[in-house]
């Protein structure tokens, strides 16, 4: 892990600050809550003295026929394109009702998914067709109309004399009968004085033609009795609600059973909301508040608020029954947080019984969103946001910028420590740091340790020369009195001892200076062109005759190979692959020299039978005085490793590489040379 990595890592925990910040900012709101809670419960008590000077219907039980209360007229045509934001009852599998009062009418539009309609046939009784009856009484008198037609369009109601078991003609109904693409529509309009408390509405459906039809759909909800009792919102209640009414409180009164008591807000009448402008200022605000909560969301816990239990959040625009056993309802006034189907915004619901006489009459249901209080919690979020990301951006730019130089020096330490000391063991000029901190001690350090490394290495260098020069003058004294000591009699195998000895001196210092002399040879060596086929030709051929005890074959794939160089020491690069082969070739193997186009390269290879190299010696063996003979394989010769060095020195002088690897299958060494084209 990086010094920038690291340092970034240790200024995060600045996070700490608006982490408490958001803390704070949190138990702050949830006091906020608890003030929101106990203004609206105090607000609901207030509300719902005044509305029990409104004189409230008996509670009408579960059988109800509610119609919401709209603020539009409805044009009777059989079309629904006036219903698009009422609610649907469906009263039977393909059939749907619609409810809704405006000024003194009721207004009903049934639809029916059929693919056959029976209309009237003049011949036959109405019952034998198509037809609805709608039905109103109060216990004792009753009313009810029957709705046929021969074909779609506006049809004349009839009123069913039932004790005369005759129909009148009645004006009080208004229907049209319209044919739509998935079966037809019925819409009817009648004054609400005409009306008793309760109604039904039934639907008869002939099967067969010239057969009575049958009861196929009902608004009865319950099965038994004269029918579901009529509920309409009190239009007095809603002078009292008006003012409860705004963009973030709303109050609705509630039966006991759920249906609301108070009229449906004017939506219509009311000015459209419209959208903030989407300048670059308000996008930023609303992005910035959207994190905000974000961040009061990540740290309030999950299921800290239950979900909004009603199916309709804006309480006054609701037209059918609240679902009021999914609230707490008690015998006191409830209040309670919830969070909205949205997921980001947060409402406060109060619930307030209403008692008549020790009855209870219905529950006055209060909401506030928590929009102004998101507000407050913003606003101070934002100024704990603001200040502790200002000291964090800036902590962290400067420790970046710390990391950054730390790591450019540390860097470029690094690449002059690499370049320092090339492939070859070659030491080259390294700058020190002038910056009097631990990294400038450190370069200082590396540049002391470099320059006792250079020291050591040109010592090294010159070694042989040295110890060549300073060994033949004592070799030549001994020699001398050996030879002197020859002609003392006795004496004539010791003299011989001697002499090996004096012998194996002079070829460990005629190798120790070929690999001096070699390379001032090869910095003083003039490069032509030469062709390396015929040179490898001529001495594969002379080594056959000088080395009978081996068999020398050649592979050269190349008709000419051009070289820039020196022929001369390409022989003796080709000089002592083959010495180190033999070394390793038992007597009647084979050594193969060969030539060949690899790439853009050519490939000069020597290969030999015998044993392969060791696998840690692979990437030595081109080193000084770097040898892989046991004492059984060197024989009388001293070997100090330097034939491969010299290798590696001329293959170097010619741009190429050398590289030593085992055949497969165990048959041997191939030691290659692979030079440019």
């Amino acid at each position: 892990m990086g010094l920038r990595t690291q340092l970034l890592l240790v200024s995060l925990t600045t996070l700490l600050l608006p982490w408490a910040g958001c803390h704070y900012v949190q138990e702050m709101e949830q006091a906020l809550r608890q003030n929101q809670s106990q203004a609206l419960l105090q607000q609901a008590r207030l509300l719902g003295q005044l509305v029990q000077t409104a004189d409230l219907p008996p509670d009408p039980g579960s059988a109800v026929f509610y119609t919401p209360r709209r603020y539009q007229p409805v044009q009777v045509d059989g079309y629904d394109d006036d219903w698009q934001n009422h609610l649907s009852t469906t009263l039977a599998p393909g059939v749907s009702l619609q409810k809704a009062l405006y000024n003194d009418h009721l207004y009903l539009l049934l639809k029916v998914a059929t693919d056959r309609i029976q209309y009237h046939d003049p011949g036959l009784d109405f019952s034998h067709s198509d037809h609805l009856r709608f039905t109103t009484h109060d216990g004792q008198e009753q009313r009810q109309w029957v709705l046929f037609t021969s074909g779609p369009g506006q049809l004349q109601a009839y009123q069913w004399l039932r004790q005369r078991r005759e129909l009148h003609p009645s004006q009080a109904l208004k229907v049209w009968w319209q044919e739509t693409h998935s079966g037809f529509n019925v819409e009817i309009r009648i004054a609400t004085r005409a009306l008793k408390d309760h109604l039904v509405l039934d639907l008869y459906r002939a099967q067969q033609a010239g057969q009575p039809a049958v009861k196929t759909a009902s608004s009865r909800t319950s099965p038994s009795g004269q029918g579901d009792r009529w509920l309409q919102p009190i239009p007095a209640l809603a002078g009292l609600l008006q003012d409860q009414r705004t963009h973030q409180l709303d109050a609705v009164l509630v039966s006991p059973q759920g249906w609301p008591l108070s009229p449906q807000r004017d939506w219509v009448s009311q000015p459209p909301e419209l959208p903030s402008p989407t300048t670059p200022e308000n996008l930023l605000n609303e992005g910035m508040s959207r994190f905000y909560r974000l961040l009061i969301d990540l740290l309030t816990p999950r299921g800290s608020q239950s979900p909004w239990p009603l199916s309709e959040e804006e309480l006054s625009h609701a037209q059918g029954r609240f679902e009021v056993e999914r609230l707490p309802l008690t015998d006191t006034a409830r209040a309670g947080w919830y969070q909205l189907q949205d997921q980001r915004r947060s409402a406060l619901l109060v619930s307030q019984p209403l008692y008549d006489g020790g009855t209870l009459s219905g529950y006055l249901l209060l909401s506030q969103t928590g929009d102004a209080l998101i507000s407050l919690t913003n606003d101070a979020l934002r100024r704990v946001t603001h200040l502790t990301l200002g000291v964090l951006g800036l902590v962290i730019a400067t420790l970046v910028t710390f990391a950054s130089s730390l790591s450019w020096r540390i860097r470029k330490l690094k690449r002059s420590a690499e370049d320092a000391i090339s492939t070859d063991g070659k030491v080259h000029p390294f700058q020190p740091s002038r910056h009097a901190d631990e990294i400038g001690d450190l370069s200082r350090s590396y540049h002391h340790l470099l320059q006792r490394v250079q020291g050591y290495t040109e010592y090294l260098e010159t070694l042989n020369g040295k110890l060549a020069h300073e060994l033949r003058t004592p070799l030549a004294i001994v020699k001398s009195s050996l030879e002197l000591a020859q002609s003392c009699p006795g004496q004539t195998e010791y003299l011989q001892r001697a002499e090996t000895g004096i012998e194996r001196l002079r070829q460990i210092l005629s190798a120790m200076s070929e690999a001096s002399r070699v390379e001032q040879t090869i910095q003083h060596t003039e490069h032509r062109e030469f062709d390396l086929v015929p040179l490898i030709q001529g001495l594969a051929a002379a080594y056959s005759d000088a080395y009978p005890e081996h068999h020398f074959s050649t592979d050269i794939r190349l008709p000419r190979a051009l070289l820039q160089g020196s022929p001369e020491l390409m022989a003796q690069l080709l000089d002592k692959l083959v010495d180190n082969a033999r070394s390793f070739t038992p007597p009647g193997a084979g050594i193969s020299l060969g030539l060949e186009q690899s790439g853009h390269q050519r490939l000069l290879w020597v290969r030999n039978q015998g044993s392969q190299l060791p696998d840690r010696l692979q990437g030595q063996l081109f080193d000084s005085l770097v040898s892989r003979r046991d004492q059984q394989q060197k024989g009388d010769t001293p070997h100090l490793g330097l034939g491969l060095y010299i290798v590696r020195l001329i293959a170097e002088a010619h741009h190429g590489q050398v590289q030593a690897r085992n055949l497969p299958d165990g048959g041997g060494v191939e030691f290659s040379i692979q030079l440019p084209d």
